[in-house]
């Protein structure tokens, strides 16, 4: 029998991609997809995949949200992250929100085939490194840039990101669906975890963190 897919990711190339690899293959088909988190958890509902792939970078969610919240509505069905972002940064993160595997974009589609053979057998898929750290309780081994991710709540880590990339505090609570007041809240809250004295060294301290 082929196991179920279902691919959520915001930019339609990456799903016609994922679609025609996966579509190749005799153990696997897709059997929908979604560029948004909201159409996505309704067709999930009923289509009911047994592996669900998506990104964490969503045009109306956080992915790692979304991650908790699919797997608390379908403990069943196994999820595996396919994401431009650094393993060492996020993989944790999908992990303990109950993602079974992790991979990055840009790597051989091998990789995404033999991580979907095994998350959908139930088995973890992260890089031997990373499970090693985890386990051994160390965490993520990321350097002066894995330093805000093991600081940061993952809702603060997504709003640090954002400042990296441009984004003001008007853009992100629109596209993350929260009050302006809000998302400056937390930006205080992230300056004073990471002992920033102001908006500028924040902004500095985000844009270098998002272009190591």
């Amino acid at each position: 029998m082929k196991s179920k897919i279902y691919i959520l990711d915001d930019h339609p190339i990456v799903i016609e991609g994922l679609k025609k690899l996966i579509d190749q293959q005799e153990d696997m088909q897709v059997i929908g997809s979604a560029e948004d988190a909201n159409t996505a958890i309704q067709q999930i509902a009923k289509l009911k995949p047994d592996v669900v792939v998506l990104d964490i970078t969503l045009k109306d969610r956080s992915g790692v949200d979304l991650i908790k919240k699919l797997k608390a509505s379908h403990p069943e069905m196994q999820i595996l992250v396919y994401s431009m972002h650094d393993e060492n940064v996020y993989a944790e993160r999908c992990l303990r929100a109950g993602a079974m595997g992790y991979v990055m974009k840009g790597e051989p589609s091998t990789r995404v085939l033999q991580g979907l053979r095994q998350v959908a057998a139930g088995s973890f898929f992260f890089s031997a490194s990373l499970l090693g750290s985890i386990v051994s309780g160390g965490g993520p081994r990321g350097g002066s840039r894995g330093e805000p991710a093991r600081m940061l709540s993952d809702r603060q880590l997504e709003i640090f990101e954002m400042v990296g990339r441009g984004f003001d505090s008007h853009n992100i609570a629109e596209k993350l669906g929260l009050s302006a007041k809000t998302v400056d809240a937390h930006k205080a809250n992230i300056r004073q975890k990471l002992g920033l004295a102001s908006a500028r060294e924040l902004l500095m301290e985000a844009v270098r963190w998002v272009e190591k």
